[in-house]
């Protein structure tokens, strides 16, 4: 099992991924949304940039509820 899975590594060829497919993917999207490099750039930028916002966010969020629980006093 091990030597097929080795073996089929050597059939393959050396890009990642088949230029011919990227490049049709890249074309449909172009014709899809009709965006800049520019716009693309800033917009994956904004995600990059949102997502390690949000788990903090997160967070301080969880933080603020678990000290409001342990604040409650209990109720006699």
């Amino acid at each position: 099992m091990l030597w097929a899975t080795l073996l089929s590594v050597s059939f393959h060829h050396g890009e990642v991924a088949d230029p011919t497919l990227l490049e049709w993917i890249k074309t449909r999207l172009d014709d899809l949304l009709n965006l800049g490099p520019w716009a693309v750039v800033i917009i994956l930028g904004i995600v990059i940039a949102a997502i390690p916002v949000g788990v903090v966010a997160f967070y301080l969020l969880q933080q603020r509820r678990q000290v409001g629980r342990n604040n409650r006093q209990p109720s006699p």
